[in-house]
């Protein structure tokens, strides 16, 4: 594989961090929105943590869990 095409290649779980990044840095910015988009945005990011938490459970691999 060429370093292109590897660049390319993100999983589920990493795209969901760089979002839940994202997002918590537009919380951070709270005076540039309304406090229902706010509480839109709370919401989206308590549903992403949720998420990875889930797929990082089913995607472990290691031993002893």
């Amino acid at each position: 594989m060429t370093n292109s095409t590897m660049m390319t290649m993100v999983t589920p779980i990493n795209r969901a961090k760089r979002m839940l990044n994202l997002l918590k840095k537009l919380v951070k910015e709270e005076y540039l929105y309304t406090d229902d988009k706010l509480e839109e945005v709370k919401s989206q990011i308590k549903i992403l943590e949720e998420e990875i938490a889930m797929r990082q459970t089913k995607e472990f691999k290691g031993f002893g869990k």
